[in-house]
């Protein structure tokens, strides 16, 4: 069609070429790294990663991260950043637990109103990037203190309580795959499928690639930028519940620091900050890299307040090796 169609259609062309770079495009630089590990806790280790408890710990952890990290690629694949995700995810996980409050048949009711709740958020972060034409940073940092306001507002401490179904779905387990995997697996599967296989995807990486050119030849970047924030919203929404559901009750600080962990795991598996680059198979690696680093440091009895400084010494491997710059 034009420039900008030419440019997206030609990617996985472009990605078939050996090199660094293409790995990184590709999104297979960030599992060499997970393999990497896996081989060491193996050998390490040895019997004590394999067991159905410790794979089943790890897939838990990438569950509520997964869900945001998904909308947080479709946000930063526009050049846009969601930084309200975990504020979102709080206040879901907290009105969840409230408004359920232990009572089955509000179950229903109460998690499509949290999935309504996060499209709302959305909703805003969007309307204000597209149409204000306001810097995404500054629209969804005020969006991060609004929302945890409300949720503080709502209780200053832990409240409510879920039901044991819900409890049981969130914490039980099929062998060493927790029923709760199976919903990021189905929100992976649409969101890949929106991105390789529509019209949508296509539109989404050209506006993230050239937001000026895109507009040019016709395609409503203002329609697709609301939308990735209303899905990052809805998912953001999402984790939370799955938050309540894991905890049983709902927290103030639930999600406190996802929206971080969401955009290491973005960059880390390859997408450019700049937008238009990006792979959801690099995302989905980064986090399961931070879920196998969280289990290790477990596994291996170490002090769990290494965390945050390992996770800081791979943001800036991150920000060295695996992070390519689009092409203006």
């Amino acid at each position: 069609m034009s420039t900008v169609t030419a440019s997206v259609d030609a990617r996985p062309e472009r990605s078939r070429r050996f090199g660094f770079a293409a790995l990184v495009r590709g999104g297979f630089a960030v599992w060499v790294v997970v393999i990497a590990l896996v081989v060491a806790l193996s050998i390490v280790k040895g019997g004590a990663f394999w067991t159905p408890s410790n794979l089943s710990t790890v897939l838990t952890a990438t569950v509520v991260l997964g869900l945001v990290a998904l909308g947080q690629h479709l946000v930063i694949l526009t050049g846009g950043i969601d930084l309200s995700v975990g504020s979102t995810a709080t206040l879901s996980a907290l009105l969840t637990a409230v408004l359920i409050d232990a009572y089955p048949i509000r179950v229903l009711p109460v998690l499509l109103g949290m999935l309504v709740l996060g499209a709302l958020v959305g909703l805003f972060n969007g309307a204000f990037v597209a149409f204000a034409k306001l810097p995404a940073f500054i629209v969804t940092l005020a969006s991060f203190y609004i929302v945890q306001g409300i949720a503080l507002t709502v209780s200053s401490v832990p409240a409510g309580k879920v039901t044991s179904d819900l409890k049981n779905f969130a914490l039980g387990s099929l062998g060493p795959i927790p029923y709760s995997f199976v919903v990021v697996v189905i929100a992976v599967a649409v969101v890949g499928y929106l991105l390789a296989r529509t019209r949508w995807g296509k539109h989404v990486y050209a506006v993230g690639g050239d937001l000026k050119a895109a507009r040019a030849v016709g395609i409503k970047a203002d329609r697709v930028l609301v939308w990735v924030y209303v899905a990052s919203g809805i998912l953001a929404a999402l984790a939370g519940i799955m938050l309540a559901a894991r905890s049983s009750i709902g927290s103030p600080t639930a999600g406190q620091g996802l929206e971080l962990s969401a955009i290491t795991v973005v960059v880390i598996g390859g997408t450019s900050l700049l937008g238009g680059r990006g792979s959801l198979f690099g995302t989905l690696g980064g986090v399961l890299l931070l879920a196998l680093v969280a289990s290790s440091i477990t596994l291996l009895q170490m002090p769990s307040t290494l965390t945050d400084l390992i996770r800081g010494a791979v943001i800036v491997i991150a920000a060295t090796l695996f992070v390519v710059k689009a092409k203006r």
